[in-house]
Order: C-alpha cells, then structure tokens, then sequence
C-alpha cells in the first residue's frame, strides 16, 4: 500500500520512505502577478534544495469557499488582520493561469507540484497538473469535491484536523467505493498549534482502524518536535508550511518554517527514518564484535584437567570471555554445574563440551 501512494513520487534517490510534503500556502503573495510567480518559483527552489518530495499550494476561490459577508474569524485577527476572510480569500486566490508555469517549475526543479483545491472547478484545473490529490482539513465534508477527486483516480491525501472518527469513517468509505489509494494526516487545526495539541499517540490508531498509510500535518512552530515524534508513531507523510521570511505579511509566514529549518526538519526526518529500523530484534553486524568480546559465558577460573568436576565458583564462571575462546551461554548453567570436563581446559578458556 505504502509503494503504490508513495514510491512514484521519489525525485531524489537517498530518499527514505517519509514522504515530505513543503506546504507554500499562501506565501507566495506579495505583489504584481510577475512578483507573486517569481516568489512562488523561489519556494519551489527552497523546497527541492531542503530536499523536500512534494511542494504544495493551495487553490481556491472566495466565492467558492465561504458565503458573502462571513466576516472575520478570531484566528485572524490575533494575528492582526482584520479583514473580512471572503477578502482575504480574494487577494491569495491564486490565478488558475499561474499552476501550469508553477508545476513545470517544479518538474523542472525535480519536485513534486501539489495543490489543495477548494471547490470542484479548481481540482478541475489542477488535476492535469498533479500526480497526488490532497484535502484540506475543512473540506473533508465536501461530498462533490471528494466525489470528483476520488473519479480522478490519483492518489488521495486527506487531513483530519477539527474531525470526528464518524466524519473520517464517512470520507474514507467513499473514496474507497473507487479505489484504494486513500492516506489521512493526522492534523490539529490551530494557527499556530502547541505541542501538547498534537496528539500524535492517534497515528498508530487511525492506522490500525483503516488499514492505510497515516501521516502527519504538523501546524507547530517547532521544526523537530512533531515531525520526529510523528515518524516514530509510524507517520509515512508529513506536511509542514515552510516561507522565505517569517516576517511577510499574510497568514501563513508567522508559523511557518524559514528555509534552513525546513532543511534541518528534513534531514532529521531522513535520520529518524534510519533510527526506527525494520522493527526486527536482531543481531546486527556491528554489534557482533562486541558481543563475542563482552558478553558473558562459561569460562574456566583456572586450569581445568580431562574428566574433572565442573563447579561454579571453584574452577568456572559467567565471566565475559574477551579475545579468548568464547564458552557456553549462561542460560545452560545447570546442564554444566557438576558434569565432567570432556576435554582439558586452560585456565580462561571458555568450556563447550561436558558428559
């Protein structure tokens, strides 16, 4: 399952599983159409050096999204913008022009171009643009949208922030009357979110409930925190907005990643992936050295002739056997106390054959 939504989506070969999503947003605005596409192309650029797998951006129309007149919500304005959001929608909807000049960018830069769309027509202009489909968090009810992206058959990542169980259970029984390739993220809906909010302990869960790939949308501040933590809760995505300067104007620079975060988070996703393993107890080879040299076994205290009693404490011991020749696991202690020595033993030689 894991391959078939991630493994076409590689663009760098020391990749690990983790697939990286570098969220835009809305930080690409800060201009004319000529400034807003060259800075749009500069988080490309940033996303493919930090070596990012995706990078995302949203698209979206106010008329499309919220209803005349819906106001300001208090998210908005703690971060002191006191427009109205149907006129912040309008100034960061991104012209449907600009996405086929952003994704050839992309694909020129060897990174995956992704778009969250809001409404039907939108996914309907990004869709021949984008290998992967991703949901925003609030349009997980938004029966006719997922109905056109599930038809499209691409790969489908759904966010869950601010949702019940019975409204994922919902949106993943729907798209899987079509197909399979379904991920959810783990999400918490707050600008930006505290760690004690993230409530990662739910990946393993959501896992074992829907028996997908489960990631991890992390609106946190800190860049290692939630994404370490989440890969060690068996996230297979993460997602985390990232901006050229903190201090831009709009409401995705303040929370978000500058770039040589977003390249430290990454590089440490890529090193966390390494420390989890393959979940097999085993002996690896550059622990064998070591083991023969310190670990305990049965070893002679003294020199130890042909037919001679075996005593514990008298002539052997569970001592570590260093260089010499290594004896019995201690766990046979009681098959050698009192038996006859098969053959003569030199004094810290380890013993291996009794009668």
């Amino acid at each position: 399952m894991k391959k078939m939504l991630f493994k076409q989506f590689k663009t760098h070969e020391n990749l690990g599983n983790t697939f990286i999503i570098a969220e835009a947003g809305s930080n690409w605005k800060c201009g004319t159409y000529e400034e807003d596409l060259e800075q749009a192309k500069e988080l490309i650029n940033v996303a493919a050096n930090c070596g990012a797998d995706a990078v995302k951006f949203q698209t979206y129309k106010s008329e499309t999204t919220y209803v005349s007149n819906a106001g300001s919500s208090n998210y908005l304005s703690k971060n002191k913008i006191n427009e109205s959001v149907n006129k912040i929608f309008d100034n960061l909807s991104m012209p449907y022009e600009m996405i086929p000049e952003l994704a050839n960018h992309a694909k020129n830069t060897h990174i995956e171009f992704m778009s969250s769309p809001f409404s039907v027509n939108d996914a309907k202009e990004i869709d021949p643009f984008v290998s992967v489909h991703k949901l925003a968090s609030f349009e997980i009810n938004h029966i006719r949208l997922i109905e056109f992206l599930t038809q499209t058959n691409k790969p489908l990542i759904i966010s869950t922030g601010a949702s019940t169980y019975d409204e994922i259970d919902f949106v993943v029984n729907l798209v899987k009357k079509t197909h399979n390739n379904i991920a959810l993220l783990q999400c918490t809906s707050k600008y930006p979110c505290k760690i004690e909010s993230l409530n990662l302990s739910v990946i393993p869960e959501m896992k074992a409930r829907y028996d997908i790939p489960v990631g991890f949308s992390d609106h946190s501040t800190n860049p290692f925190i939630g994404p370490i933590m989440a890969v060690g809760c068996g996230a297979s995505i993460i997602e985390k907005h990232f901006t050229l300067d903190r201090s831009l104007s709009g409401p995705d620079h303040a929370f978000a990643l500058i770039p040589n975060e977003l390249e430290l988070m990454i590089k440490s996703i890529r090193g966390a992936e390494f420390a989890k393993g393959n979940g097999k107890k085993i002996i690896l080879d550059e622990e064998k050295e070591l083991r023969q040299f310190a670990t305990r076994s049965i070893q002679s205290i003294k020199n130890i002739s042909k037919g001679e009693i075996l005593q514990e404490g008298i002539n052997f011991d569970i001592l570590r056997s260093g260089n010499r020749s290594r004896g019995m696991e201690p766990r046979f202690l009681d098959m050698v106390n009192g038996k006859k020595s098969k053959n003569d033993v030199k004094q810290g030689e380890g013993i291996t054959e009794f009668e």
